[in-house]
C-alpha cells in the first residue's frame, strides 16, 4: 500500500490512507474552541459586572440608610374580582404594573428623588390585587412627595403618610 493521504470532506482533516497503520492521528492542542472561549468570556464577563455593581454600591452609600433618610413603605391595589386568591399581576392598562415594575418618588420641588420596584402581588381579603412598596434612601427633607408606578400618573402623599408606612394607592 501506498503512503497517499486522502482529504475528508466536511471536516477539512487531512488522513493517512490506510497504508499508514499505527501513526497517530493529529490532534489541535491549546487551542479552547468557540464554546470554550465562550465560557471564559461569560464567567469574565460576571466577574467584571459584579465588580462594577459592588462598586459602585458601596460608593453611592445605598447600603447605609444614610442620615436624613427613610424608606417608604405602602401598597398598591389594582381593583379585582370577588373569588380570586393567590399570586396576580396587573392586565389590559396595568400590564405594566407587576413585581419588579419602577416605583418613583418626587419631591414637592417635582424632583426625582428615589426609586424601587413593586414586590410580588397578591390578592387580598377585598379581592384586590395588592403590591408591596418599598422605596429605600428617601430623603426626608421635603414635605411632600409624589409617588409614581410605571407610567401611571403620581400620587401627592404627606411626608407624615411617607414616613408612616400608609402608602395605600388604588390604581382604577
Amino acid at each position: 500500500m501506498s503512503d497517499e493521504v486522502v482529504a475528508e470532506s466536511g471536516a477539512g482533516a487531512v488522513r493517512p490512507s490506510a497504508g499508514t497503520e499505527g501513526a497517530e492521528p493529529r490532534r489541535r492542542r491549546g487551542v479552547l474552541g468557540s464554546r470554550g472561549a465562550l465560557a471564559v468570556a461569560a464567567v469574565l464577563g460576571l466577574v467584571v459586572g459584579s465588580g462594577a455593581v459592588a462598586t459602585a454600591w458601596v460608593l453611592s452609600g445605598a447600603g447605609d440608610g444614610g442620615a436624613g433618610t427613610f424608606t417608604l413603605v405602602g401598597r398598591i391595589r389594582l381593583a379585582g374580582a370577588p373569588g380570586q386568591a393567590g399570586t396576580c399581576s396587573g392586565d389590559g392598562p396595568w400590564s405594566d404594573v407587576d413585581k419588579g415594575a419602577l416605583v418613583t418618588v418626587y419631591d414637592a420641588k417635582g424632583l426625582v428623588v428615589a426609586t424601587g420596584t413593586l414586590g410580588t402581588g397578591a390578592y387580598d381579603d377585598a379581592a384586590a390585587c395588592t403590591f408591596p412598596v418599598i422605596v429605600r434612601n428617601v430623603p426626608d427633607d421635603s414635605k411632600s412627595y409624589g409617588v409614581r408606578v410605571g407610567w401611571h400618573p403620581r400620587k401627592d402623599i404627606t411626608n407624615e403618610v411617607a414616613r408612616t408606612g400608609e402608602l395605600v394607592q388604588l390604581l382604577e
